[in-house]
């Protein structure tokens, strides 16, 4: 009985620590992972995220972009650095708010001009993560990014991003997919400038999916 005993519990033994390898040793397809982490995205009601974008000139790093955003279904607010100027704008419903550098006064306009479509599409993340194809996609690894466990996967894509195309060549994409829920939480894009082979890198960072985000109007 005891030898009966004892042979249950190595049993029991290895199947548990079968299950605890299998799961540590398991690996997702990547194109699989990423794709279903765009989804995620383009279908996310709300988020906050950050855009940094680099690009060297003449030798030396300059920072192009600096925004910080939030995104509230079809609302966004949007502020930070562009080329060095302050920007700080709002579009809530119909209405696009944008506010006076100079003055800090609140501009608000029916709808939004066309002089700034071309700036609120560069600042939306999602558009740069916009693929005609994707390519070879490769599972890097796992890291920890801000404490959680993610999967890294890197690819080298065909953009569909106008802007992204006239302008830059070359794209190598590493993203950052949550282990726990398969949302994105960063992407690095490096890529060249078209004109002068200089080398330029974004960052977007992602947080705060299906939070409680209220983005209203500003006082005028």
């Amino acid at each position: 009985m005891k030898k009966k005993g004892l042979l249950l519990i190595i049993l029991i033994g290895t199947v548990l620590v079968g299950g605890i390898m299998g799961r540590l040793l398991w690996k997702p397809n990547p194109a699989e992972l990423l794709t279903y982490g765009l989804e995620k995205l383009n279908q996310a009601t709300s988020f906050h995220y950050s855009i940094t974008q680099h690009q060297w000139v003449e030798g030396k790093d300059r920072v192009l972009t600096q925004i910080l955003g939030e995104k509230d279904g079809g609302n966004t607010h949007i502020s930070g650095q562009l080329v060095g100027t302050e920007v700080e704008m709002i579009v809530v419903g119909e209405g696009f708010y944008l506010k006076d550098p100079l003055g800090k006064r609140w501009v608000r306009y029916p709808s939004v001009p066309a002089t700034q479509e071309v700036f609120l599409a560069e600042l939306n993340p999602i558009s740069s993560l916009q693929f005609k194809e994707l390519g070879e996609v490769m599972l890097k690894g796992q890291e920890k990014l801000d404490g959680e466990k993610v999967w890294v996967i890197q690819l080298q894509p065909t953009v569909q991003n106008q802007i992204m195309e006239d302008f830059w060549t070359d794209f190598d994409y590493t993203v950052y997919i949550s282990r726990k829920d398969k949302t994105i939480r960063r992407a690095t894009i490096q890529s060249k400038n078209k004109s002068n082979n200089e080398p330029m890198t974004m960052t977007l960072d992602f947080s705060d999916f299906g939070k409680d985000i209220k983005i209203q109007p500003p006082n005028l």
